[in-house]
């Protein structure tokens, strides 16, 4: 039976829930040309009153129970009601909250639908409008969120929203179809230059650089001084390695905007690399204008522990540490500071709080080394376990650090063995069979460091790196001399340039009894790369060809840059070969907690497909 409906507004309802909602929203980083209204989240003060309704009984029990669910974060359920009662009532709120709900749960279908609905009850509201902006951009379709962007523009002169739809993540294939898109809008007057500026962000995420750069310079002859087309035109100079040239449009533009804070600060970007005391001075007057300013505060802080000022730059990088996405690197800088200034309890509290981002491995594997010297090394075993617990996404290279950690230790059939848990987690791995092979070898268990090799060799046959261990292995524990050359051979002919591969070439090539060759090949290894191990070959190959004076020189150039290194102290005791009393130490002195097997003879590639590194970009 039909019951008699009950006269009441949705804002009754739900204003309080929309402020729980949201909470539970956020906004994605802006890109630095536009804020990105792809995901932004509409606030309370956007909502206004919505005029009373009258609501079915049936309609009313139903809100009720969806919001009591709300209350009690049972989104499953709240959604499917709002979207029934959306659909039956057209009412503009149960609308709005049910497209709320339904992006929260991201069921992006959902909210496109409710973004629709909301429109049909109003084509000039231009919140409906952003919905549904939204609502393409987070279904990937950004030549429909350009039709209600670019309406936006037009009737609201928000052109943030215009220049948002560049942001929306797809496949670089999408490009060119949204630069033809953008090319096809028409809009009043001068906003129409607005098509220049996004068509040439657009040209510049597809590399297309010289063509953002003259559309960059159109958009300029229309809007002079227009920020936004300055920094993109100097982005693009940049990353054609024009720095200079970007440098002077930043540089002139600020002449006449001196204010302008996003032009300082792209400025001091560009003079991070062309004159860091210039940097300095420009980053100091930012900070002097907005203290606050986080980012300054962090990239202000690099410059100046980079000049020595540690106070300054401890005091800015703590600042810095209060904003969420600064706070990993922040903390990265801290305890490096406080490790570097012997305040090791400091730097491990530190380095713990660096929970991820590009320092969070260079982070945990120094925190490892500080618990084993300042704790013990079942401590420091107990912390990588747990963060492999954590963050099972950096669980493989957790398991290299472990096995780093143990070869210091002077554990190494522990290290095989923590490398062999890993690959039975992560099976067939790369980077595990490649540490393996490498803890292997160095334990004369050439039988598995071959079978790992060969594991790799069987993914890709064309590892150059796989091929030159392999090779370069086999000459040190068999005399399967030929096949060691092949191999090396054919990780020559794929890496030619590499310096670790023209040394293996140089060595085998010796033992085969081709000391000229060898030699020629020696030489420009160590040319590459002063290497100790380099210099221990080529220097052994100096003294068979009868170069005594010659062999004793690489062999002290070589110590000097790495004292009692291995290499060098065992060619020249075999050899019976001397420099003075206080330069050749027996091998039994050398400290091999120095040693670590990340940087064995054989992982000299460490920048390939199979050798991990860690780098802390400044």
């Amino acid at each position: 039976m039909k019951r008699n409906p009950i006269t009441l507004s949705r804002t009754m309802i739900s204003v309080p829930l929309l402020s729980f909602l949201m909470a539970l929203g956020g906004c994605t980083t802006a890109p630095p040309i536009a804020n990105s209204h792809a995901e932004a989240v509409i606030s309370t003060e956007d909502v206004v009153d919505i005029p009373v309704v009258p609501f079915e009984v049936d309609s009313l029990y139903d809100l009720l129970v969806a919001d009591v669910a709300l209350t009690r974060n049972q989104f499953g359920i709240a959604l499917p009601i709002y979207l029934t009662q959306a659909r039956e009532t057209r009412d503009t709120g149960v609308i709005e909250m049910a497209g709320r709900v339904a992006s929260y749960m991201r069921d992006h279908q959902a909210t496109l639908e409710m973004a629709q609905l909301w429109l049909a009850n109003g084509p000039q509201n231009a919140a409906a409008r952003e919905a549904m902006m939204q609502a393409y951009a987070k279904l990937s379709d950004p030549v429909q969120a350009l039709d209600h962007a670019s309406w936006l523009y037009e009737n609201t002169g928000d052109s943030e929203a215009f220049f948002a739809v560049t942001a929306i993540p797809i496949d670089q294939a999408q490009i060119p179809e949204l630069i033809e898109a953008y090319g096809r809008v028409k809009l009043s007057g001068d906003k129409q230059a607005a098509v220049l500026l996004a068509t040439g962000i657009l040209y510049r995420d597809n590399a297309q650089l010289k063509e953002s750069e003259q559309q960059a310079k159109q958009f300029l002859a229309a809007q002079p001084d227009d920020q936004r087309g300055l920094l993109l035109l100097a982005q693009v100079m940049h990353q054609q390695n024009r720095i200079e040239e970007a440098q002077a449009l930043i540089a002139d533009a600020l002449q006449r905007q001196p204010e302008d804070r996003k032009l300082r600060l792209q400025y001091a970007r560009f003079l991070t690399i062309t004159d860091r005391s210039q940097a300095v001075i420009q980053f100091e007057q930012l900070h002097s204008v907005d203290p606050t300013d986080q980012e300054v505060n962090f990239l202000l802080a690099l410059l100046l522990l980079n000049q020595g000022n540690i106070s300054r730059a401890t005091e800015l990088f703590t600042q810095a540490s209060s904003v969420p996405s600064l706070r990993a690197d922040a903390q990265y800088h801290l305890g490096a500071i406080a490790d570097k200034t012997g305040q090791p309890a400091a730097a491990i509290q530190h380095y713990a709080q660096v929970r991820f981002g590009r320092n969070y491995l260079a982070a945990a594997s120094r925190l490892t080394v500080l618990l084993a010297q300042h704790k013990s090394v079942d401590t420091a075993r107990r912390y990588l376990q747990r963060l492999r617990s954590e963050q099972p996404e950096q669980a493989i290279a957790l398991f290299q650090i472990e096995s780093n950690l143990l070869i210091s230790a002077r554990q190494p059939a522990q290290a095989l063995s923590i490398l062999t848990d890993g690959l039975n987690a992560f099976p067939n791995d790369s980077q595990l069979l490649y540490a393996r092979s490498m803890v292997a070898e160095q334990q004369d268990n050439f039988p598995l460091a071959e079978q790992d090799l060969r594991a790799l060799l069987a993914q890709n046959e064309d590892n150059a790196v796989a091929l030159n261990a392999l090779g370069y292995t086999m000459i040190l524990h068999t005399d399967r001399r030929e096949e060691a050359h092949a191999l090396i051979k054919r990780a020559y002919l794929l890496n030619p340039g590499d310096p670790a591969t023209i040394d293996s070439m140089g060595w085998v090539l010796f033992k085969l009894g081709q000391s000229e060759e060898a030699l020629a090949f020696l030489e420009k290894a160590h040319g590459i790369l002063p290497d100790p191990e380099i210099a221990a070959h080529l220097g052994e190959v100096q003294w068979a060809m009868g170069n005594s004076d010659r062999a004793l020189q690489v062999w002290q150039q070589g110590l000097q840059q790495v004292p009692n290194h291995p290499s060098i102290v065992d060619t020249m005791e075999r050899l019976g070969a001397s420099l003075n009393p206080t330069t050749k130490s027996p091998a039994s002195e050398i400290d091999v907690t120095k040693i670590d097997v990340s940087k064995s003879r054989v992982t000299k590639s460490a920048k390939t497909e199979n050798a991990p590194s860690e780098t802390a970009d400044e």
